[in-house]
């Protein structure tokens, strides 16, 4: 048990430089504004790039599920001025494709959404996810 309290500290260790601290707030900050699994994602990215594990858990749990429903205005904004889709279709899309209650109904329209709705709202979250971060 001694081990384990051992290993939880030293992976979640905050005594750590002010830039690997400041660079694992800012991936979390990205990563919880980023649809999709923000804090498995976090640790792991934050291995990867020696940033502050801790410091990244937290900027995803500050920003995770709540920051994203209202960036997402923003975003299909973006979204649709990078890709020249209409604003109200990209919203549209999003709240229809929302309702689907299985992943087979999902995976029918996968060509659809990856080209009418997806890309252009990852695209939006990325660059909007990224400017916040910095």
């Amino acid at each position: 048990m001694n081990k384990f309290k051992k290993f939880l500290e030293k992976f979640f260790l905050i005594d750590d430089t002010p830039k690997k601290i400041a660079g694992g707030v800012a991936l979390g900050i990205f990563l919880g504004i980023f649809p999709g699994e923000g804090v498995l994602s976090a640790l792991f990215f934050s291995t990867i790039f020696r940033l502050n594990r801790l410091a990244a858990t937290a900027g995803v749990l500050a920003t995770n599920m709540w920051m994203t429903i209202i960036i997402l205005p923003l975003s299909a904004g973006v979204g649709s001025f990078i890709f020249r889709e209409n604003y109200s279709n990209l919203i549209r899309q999003f709240q229809t494709y929302r309702q689907f209650d299985t992943i087979k109904e999902t995976l029918l329209f996968s060509v659809s959404v990856l080209y009418d709705f997806a890309l252009p709202l990852l695209v939006g979250f990325f660059i909007v996810a990224g400017a916040i971060s910095i």
